[in-house]
């Protein structure tokens, strides 16, 4: 099924968020570089929409298993799935942020 909805476009979007929110906070948070090292392996190739949500569906359950021993991993799960969701359901409304977690400075 070759990517007819933009999903590819909207995948991008979500994994840009995701490494832009891991660049701004890993110096603070190091458990942030292990999602960062999963993000790099095994991106989707062949271009199909379900490739790209079968990606993104890993990242969430990743994300979900991490989130047990860290708040900011749950938070930052609960948000990206929120997208995630959002892209699944056809909705435009994905998360405004730049990032998926944003500190008070």
């Amino acid at each position: 099924m070759p990517d007819s909805g933009g999903t590819k476009e909207k995948f991008n979007i979500i994994v840009g968020k995701l490494y832009a929110t891991i660049a701004m906070h890993k110096a603070y948070f190091p458990e942030l570089v292990t999602i960062e090292r999963f993000l790099d392996v095994n991106m989707p190739v062949s271009g199909s929409d379900k490739d790209y949500l079968e990606r993104l569906d890993e990242l969430c359950s990743y994300l979900h298993e991490l989130s047990v021993s860290s708040y900011l991993i749950r938070h930052l799960h609960h948000n990206l799935c929120a997208d995630v969701d959002a892209l699944k359901n056809n909705s435009f409304t994905f998360i405004q942020e730049e990032y998926y977690i944003v500190l008070p400075k």
